[in-house]
């Protein structure tokens, strides 16, 4: 029986598991991983602009590994999110099981699941075609 994958992909590459659409972030830029107990741990994947916590002065600190907590604010080059936001596109992404229509593993295509995500104009993840969780629009 295999185990549920606990590591997800942060970068510019569409394979990423969330794939961010701006130059200032890496191919390959940082993981997420889901710990025992709910906690989280963000890992810099070598990137050239960096993953940076922003504490409560908003001050960016510039991390290699760190935990942290969905109330807390990452910077990835130039994009900011909160991690909430990003256990919720991982949420909507995994939501939606897969079909044998679906490309399989070795036949070429990309793998692609879930829901299409987009960056509302509030700056929050939400899936195409809703209404932003934050801002209504």
């Amino acid at each position: 029986m295999s185990r549920p994958r606990h590591t997800f992909s942060i970068g510019r590459e569409r394979t990423c598991d969330l794939p961010l659409a701006d130059d200032s972030v890496s191919a390959r830029h940082a993981e997420l991983t889901f710990l025992e107990g709910g906690k989280l741990l963000l890992t810099d994947c070598k990137s050239t602009n960096g993953t940076f916590l922003l504490g409560s002065d908003e001050q960016p600190r510039r991390i290699h590994q760190s935990l942290v907590s969905p109330l807390d604010r990452v910077r990835f080059g130039v994009v900011t999110l909160e991690v909430r936001a990003l256990v919720e596109a991982l949420r909507l992404k995994s939501a939606v099981p897969a079909t044998p229509a679906d490309p399989q593993p070795g036949d070429g295509s990309p793998l692609a699941q879930g829901r299409r995500l987009i960056r509302c104009v509030c700056g929050c993840v939400k899936s195409a075609g809703t209404s932003c969780p934050e801002c209504g629009q």
